[in-house]
C-alpha cells in the first residue's frame, strides 16, 4: 500500500467524481482508476460502488476511509514534531 493510493482513495472518496478528482489531483483518469484498482486488488475488496459518473463509498470503503484519514494525521502530527 503506497501513501499515492491513500491520497487518491481519500480525495475520490471526498468528491465522489472520477474526472472532477483526477483534474484536482493532476493525474489521468485512467491512472487515477488503475491506481483505485490496485489498492481495491490489495485490500481484496471494493471501495466505491460505481453509478454512472459518480461513485459512492462502498460499505468497505466507508471503513477503510477512517483509518485512510488517521494515517495521514498521523503523518502531519509527525512531521510536526520533527
Amino acid at each position: 500500500m503506497e501513501l499515492l493510493q491513500l491520497q487518491y482513495f481519500l480525495q475520490l472518496a471526498n468528491l465522489q467524481h472520477v474526472t472532477k478528482t483526477a483534474r484536482q489531483l493532476h493525474v489521468s483518469q485512467p491512472s487515477l482508476s488503475a491506481t483505485i484498482k490496485k489498492l481495491e486488488a490489495e485490500l481484496g475488496a471494493p471501495l466505491f460502488i460505481r453509478k454512472g459518473r459518480n461513485i459512492v463509498l462502498s460499505p468497505y470503503g466507508e471503513a477503510f476511509k477512517q483509518y485512510a484519514e488517521e494515517a495521514f494525521l498521523s503523518l502531519e502530527n509527525g512531521r510536526q514534531a520533527v
